[in-house]
């Protein structure tokens, strides 16, 4: 019991710590965007080596995904194939 009563009270102290009145969770917030956009800006770049690969021009189909979707251009680089030179 006395185990279980220490992990009760780490925990309340743990909590009591957390301060989401002030500046903490500006930063928090921050971060999940911050995060969000890295990860918009990553989907972006494999549509950028998708039409690489593909031999299409990848400026188009960047702007494309910026424009639209980066899912739904994978989908249509996936659609349209291989330009065949």
């Amino acid at each position: 019991m006395e185990i279980v009563t220490a992990m009760q009270q780490m925990l309340s102290d743990v909590w009591e710590g957390l301060s989401f009145g002030g500046w903490e969770i500006w930063y928090v917030i921050g971060c999940i965007l911050l995060s969000l956009f890295l990860i918009y800006l990553f989907r972006i770049h494999i549509a950028y080596v998708m039409a690489k690969h593909r031999h299409r021009d990848p400026l188009g189909w960047v702007l494309l995904s910026l424009l639209v979707s980066p899912i739904l251009t994978w989908i249509i680089l996936f659609i349209v194939g291989d330009e065949r030179r």
